[in-house]
């Protein structure tokens, strides 16, 4: 069964308010990251310099992508131009759209509306191309940290609940694809290290725990 997973991060209440009314509009279900009261009128319970996330299915990744994406053509029109985006060249602008994720669905509109007036304009397939390479690229596992797994090992032999904090985050920690997919963010060598990492720590810590309650009940005696 899917799980609800964390989509976006809101910098406002205003923000999240017209995401979820979107998400109502079209039966989507969703979850709030935390209890915030996102819904008070009078904004009482609004915090400044906080982040307010939505969570989705995994399934709905993509189709509240492209629901975000349908901006009004009217207010692409109207749009300043001193806007930056239209400094960006041909290739930037290209790039923009295939990093889809890292840009606000108005700037991916207004990317590909440019282009067009251009007369560059991409095509449905070619979008769906670099959808996939950049699916590609992301999927591909983090860089190998040497310095965070040797930091792992000192800690372990340590005995310390750090060790054991950075063995179980190489194991488990996941990233999240733009099509709600969940993957491992580390390779599979590093998750290894990770996993004896994990083992060392968990064993010497418990071991100096026992150690320390042994020779506190001796002490008794």
């Amino acid at each position: 069964m899917s799980e609800f997973i964390p989509y976006e991060k809101f910098p406002t209440i205003h923000d999240i308010k017209e995401f979820v009314e979107l998400l109502k509009a079209h039966n989507i279900p969703y979850e709030l990251e935390d209890d915030v009261a996102v819904f008070d009128v009078s904004f009482a319970n609004n915090q400044l310099n906080r982040d307010y996330g939505i969570k989705l299915l995994p399934r709905d990744f993509e189709r509240v992508t492209e629901l975000r994406s349908n901006i009004d053509i009217a207010e692409l029109n109207e749009i300043d131009p001193e806007y930056y985006l239209f400094t960006f060249t041909d290739e930037e602008l290209i790039d923009l759209i295939a990093k889809r994720d890292e840009w606000s669905p108005f700037d991916y509109q207004l990317a590909l509306k440019i282009l067009k007036n251009r007369g560059k304009e991409i095509s449905a397939q070619r979008i769906n191309e670099l959808q996939e390479e950049r699916l590609e690229e992301l999927s591909q596992p983090d860089k190998h940290d040497a310095f965070w797994v040797g930091a792992g090992y000192v800690f372990a032999f340590l005995g310390a609940v750090i060790g054991l904090g950075i063995g179980w985050y190489l194991l488990t920690n996941k990233k999240t694809l733009p099509n709600g997919e969940r993957i491992h963010t580390f390779k599979q060598s590093d998750r290894n290290h990770g996993a004896v990492i994990t083992i060392i720590s968990a064993i010497l810590t418990i071991t100096a725990i026992a150690l320390k309650l042994l020779g506190a009940y001796k002490f008794l005696l």
